[in-house]
């Protein structure tokens, strides 16, 4: 009996040593602060081989804005913590920087490891208190909308950074808008020269609202875009001998297959009205003008008519949107 005594009196005393050793073998997990990272890419973006084969990538750089929510599709009224829309740029090789002011601090990623919730829209513009933001067209402009991605500061689910890149989430970014490009040519080889003053398509609407939840433009306003060609908006002569002319860009509200646009078209030798944009193939008339298509659409010139000679579909090469060319908020 005595003998288990001092056994069970030797157990107690070595009990606590053992704790001690434990606890400064184990430590507890430590609340620590990530910073925010992103990357870009998506369909509105060029692809390269070069720097990041699994990207598409801007030709030029612009200026973006990320909204963080910690409530997943809800962007409204954002002003919890790390809540907030922050401006960004974003660069040729797919990266994302933050556009602080001096007194601003790099938003993080919430220190407990909860999702962070983040969608992104170019041109910049601050989200009103439903959620949306708001732009005025003026058709020179793109529109680009990356939907939502989610991370957290743990390594593997942050949205950019993490030590296996696969495991990154660009900010995938799309056009809102289609795009046509004009162009004209003279209908005979002899006659006069033609300018082409402006080209107006006609149903066009030039306000637009965009649900950050869900990216889906709404259009309204008054309608009408106007194209003046030539530099300073002054024409652009379209020359006997059938050289076909470049006139310019309008980027617009995509439209449905049961709608189309017509256009006016104010010219040297008068202005045509509502001519219509017919596409010569039915079956590429039933997807016509939607996000992110592009068309050429060709003028034939007489010295006293005029009308559409072709309408086709060309790829979308450049991301029209930089510091020169900003939406009106």
């Amino acid at each position: 009996m005595r003998r288990i005594y001092h056994l069970f009196r030797f157990a107690f005393s070595a009990f606590p040593a053992f704790l001690a050793a434990c606890s400064s073998d184990v430590s507890l997990p430590v609340e620590t602060t990530v910073p925010l990272e992103f990357s870009a890419g998506g369909s509105a973006l060029l692809h390269t081989s070069v720097t990041r084969a699994d990207h598409n990538l801007p030709e030029s750089a612009f200026d973006a804005t990320v909204v963080l929510s910690m409530k997943q599709g809800d962007y409204s009224g954002i002003s919890a913590p790390y809540e907030g829309s922050h401006e960004v740029n974003v660069g040729m090789d797919g990266s994302v920087s933050w556009q602080l002011q001096p007194d601003d601090v790099q938003p993080v990623y919430p220190e407990t490891g909860s999702w962070l919730y983040a969608v992104s829209v170019s041109p910049a513009a601050v989200p009103d208190d439903s959620g949306n933001v708001s732009y005025t067209l003026t058709g020179k402009e793109d529109l680009l909308y990356a939907p939502e991605i989610r991370g957290n500061k743990w390594e593997g689910d942050r949205f950019s950074g993490n030590e296996n890149s696969g495991r990154d989430k660009p900010l995938e970014f799309a056009h809102l808008l289609t795009r046509l490009q004009f162009k004209a040519r003279k209908r005979q080889a002899d006659g006069v020269s033609v300018k082409i003053m402006a080209v107006k398509v006609n149903e066009a609407l030039p306000e637009v609202t965009v649900p950050l939840s869900t990216g889906e433009p709404s259009f309204s306003g008054t309608a009408g875009l106007t194209l003046h060609p030539g530099d300073g908006g002054v024409g652009k002569d379209v020359p006997v001998g059938g050289t076909t002319v470049t006139l310019g860009d309008l980027l617009l509200p995509p439209l449905s297959s049961e709608h189309n646009y017509t256009l006016n078209v104010e010219t040297s030798i008068g202005t045509f009205d509502n001519i219509p944009i017919v596409f010569s193939n039915n079956a590429a008339s039933g997807g016509k003008l939607l996000p992110g298509m592009s068309h050429e659409i060709t003028f034939y010139i007489s010295d006293t008519s005029l009308g559409v000679l072709s309408v086709t579909a060309t790829p979308w090469e450049l991301v029209n949107v930089d510091d020169d060319l900003e939406l009106v908020p």
